[in-house]
């Protein structure tokens, strides 16, 4: 086995070299408008469901009822960050699972405050199923951020090997405020500033007579809103029904 080093300078030059084209629309569903030569920026969310103290939770339980636990967890979180059509990539990192989203439009975002509030009421769903079976309970955090960000396609031509890659705000915030979310004080949804700014309007529109702002608390260090919102019917059915 031997690297071909001298062939390997040339494909690096190929790609320094490149004069990339970018283009600025909607993220396709159709990965055939991506290529290794063109890039395109556009508006995009994401949301990141992370749990807390997975080590703990692998260490100091049954493997099988490990993998049952984690099962239930990313096997629900992705029909939730499935709910609408704006998804464009959905995938696991261990103990966290991520949705990516073309977000041109407030209400997109809008929309993926409800998911993000559906998957808070789906760890407490998830616990009462848990605890009735004798099975350890889990913590999560959550985090959606958005950005007018970059995606590219990056691998290698020829292998089949290649991913989008979200070179921007949305994907690295989402993923820091899930891992802050839920811990150290703070409630269980970071929320990024900007998502925060393209939905509250509309969140006050739909709960007139609510205090909709009190329902998140500011960080001035992390840039972004806390809260503990649900989904009401879902949390009704939970306590009541469940």
């Amino acid at each position: 086995m031997s690297y071909d080093y001298l062939n390997g300078k040339k494909s690096v030059e190929e790609i320094l070299n490149n004069t990339a084209k970018i283009d600025n629309k909607d993220v396709p569903k159709d990965e055939t408008n991506f290529t290794y030569g063109n890039g395109i920026r556009s508006w995009i969310s994401s949301i990141f469901i992370d749990i807390i103290g997975s080590t703990n939770l692998i260490k100091n339980n049954d493997e099988l009822i490990v993998a049952k636990v984690l099962r239930s967890f990313t096997s629900e979180a992705i029909s939730i960050l499935n709910l609408t059509n704006t998804v464009r990539q959905i995938g696991v990192r261990g103990d966290c699972v991520y949705g990516i989203y073309s977000t041109p439009e407030k209400k997109d975002i809008y929309e993926l405050f409800d998911i993000v509030c559906y998957l808070n009421d789906m760890v407490k769903m998830l616990n009462k199923i848990f605890k009735k079976r004798g099975y350890p309970e889990i913590k999560a955090g959550i985090g959606l951020a958005s950005g007018h960000d970059l995606i590219i396609k990056a691998g290698k031509k020829g292998t089949g090997i290649n991913d989008r890659i979200w070179i921007g705000d949305a994907v690295v915030d989402a993923c820091n405020l899930a891992n802050k979310a839920g811990r150290n004080g703070k409630k269980t949804i970071g929320v990024s500033s900007l998502s925060y700014s393209n939905f509250i309007d509309q969140l006050e529109k739909n709960n007139p007579n609510k205090n909709v702002k009190d329902w998140f608390d500011y960080n001035i260090y992390d840039h972004a809103y806390y809260c503990n919102v649900i989904m009401t019917d879902f949390d009704n059915w939970i306590e009541n029904d469940l």
